[in-house]
């Protein structure tokens, strides 16, 4: 195809007449199958399917995406109502002990009241003026003191159960409340719950649907590469058994800012020869010059100087991108420029060339320029 050789201009190689001759018979096909109509080629009967696997994958995952969000906010929810409901029966298990602790601190309470009475009523006894009257026997002084007994005792009793009723019926109203809304916590906690199941059920749905679709689309697209090897190959079959065109006599000549350029070392330029446009001559004077990529900048560079007149020493190779003759007759049919078929590139306008060039890459990309300076593997 391209010279290919790192040094610019000098002759192919073996390794490179191999890599020329595969990409002879590969553009042939490339540029039969680009002409194609739709439906056949490069995009067999699968295609559609694949298009549409591809669509259907693509929304298989923005819907699982949406779907992990609700689950990741289930679960923040599930785990802010489950803090809640702990912190309810944290505040009830505390309520309990406090209950538990008052009743304790009422009963020391009623016991200490109760000894005080006892050791008073047996002191008035011990302190009458008769010493030999029983603690026990009736008078005044018996009688006050069992009166003041039964008022401490039954007063301060009275007292301190009327406080305890009251701290538990407070206790009780504030463990009520506090039962109603762990139980309001419970029914949160199991509709957070009910709500996180349902979509992780979606998502694992989801993540099956999306491993389906992804197996479906690698069959299509497996079965799209299939079919467009069997064209491929049909059209180098095809290619190998006619015999190559004979190249036309040359019938252009480069432009006049390309037959000024000066050659690079070891290479010809050819003069120009093509006659005035209208006649024989230039079959594309309106062609317009396309841009060329930073690649391609290179490679006119690296292969000719920017002598779009150069001719290699052994003659196989032309113009600025180093063009053999059947790469140039492929890629000048593909770029839609069939009247250069047969003309040799280095006659060729600039702007024909570049216009080859870029439809070279544009179907084979930097392979038909490996091994020059520019890279490309």
């Amino acid at each position: 195809m391209l010279h290919t050789g790192s040094t610019p201009l000098t002759g192919p190689g073996t390794a490179g007449s191999a890599r020329r001759t595969y990409r002879v018979l590969l553009l042939p096909a490339l540029v039969v199958l680009a002409a194609l109509p739709i439906g056949a080629g490069l995009r067999p009967a699968g295609a559609d399917n694949v298009t549409g696997l591809q669509a259907k994958a693509a929304t298989v995952a923005q819907d699982l995406v949406l779907e992990q969000l609700q689950v990741d906010a289930a679960q923040q929810q599930t785990s802010v109502v489950s803090a809640r409901l702990a912190a309810d029966q944290e505040a009830i298990s505390a309520l309990d002990q406090q209950l538990v602790a008052d009743q304790q601190a009422i009963d020391r309470h009623l016991r200490v009241v109760q000894a005080q009475a006892i050791q008073t009523y047996i002191n008035s006894g011990a302190d009458s003026s008769s010493s030999g009257a029983s603690l026990f026997q009736g008078g005044s002084s018996t009688a006050q003191a069992a009166g003041e007994y039964a008022s401490l005792a039954v007063g301060n009793i009275t007292t301190d159960l009327a406080q305890l009723h009251t701290a538990q019926h407070a206790l009780q109203v504030q463990q009520a409340e506090l039962e109603s809304r762990q139980n309001q916590d419970r029914i949160d906690e199991a509709q957070r719950s009910a709500a996180l199941d349902q979509a992780t059920s979606a998502a694992a749905r989801l993540q099956s649907e999306q491993s389906l679709v992804t197996g479906e689309l690698a069959a299509a697209v497996a079965a799209q590469q299939a079919a467009q090897v069997k064209v491929v190959a049909a059209v180098l079959a095809s290619s190998r058994k006619s015999p190559a065109p004979a190249s036309a006599p040359p019938s252009t000549i480069p432009a006049s800012a390309s037959a000024s350029a000066s050659p690079v070392s070891g290479t010809t330029t050819t003069a120009p020869s093509r006659a005035a446009p209208g006649a024989s001559g230039d079959p594309y004077p309106s062609l317009p010059d396309p841009s060329l990529n930073p690649f391609l900048t290179c490679v006119v560079q690296a292969e000719s100087g920017g002598n779009y007149g150069a001719v290699s020493p052994n003659g196989l190779y032309m113009g600025a991108f180093q063009f053999s003759q059947p790469t140039w007759n492929t890629a000048a049919q593909a770029a839609g420029l069939g009247l250069l078929v047969g003309v040799r590139p280095n006659l060729a306008t600039r702007a024909e060339q570049d216009t080859v060039a870029v439809t070279l890459f544009t179907l084979d990309g930097q392979q038909p320029w490996l091994g020059d300076r520019c890279g490309g593997g």
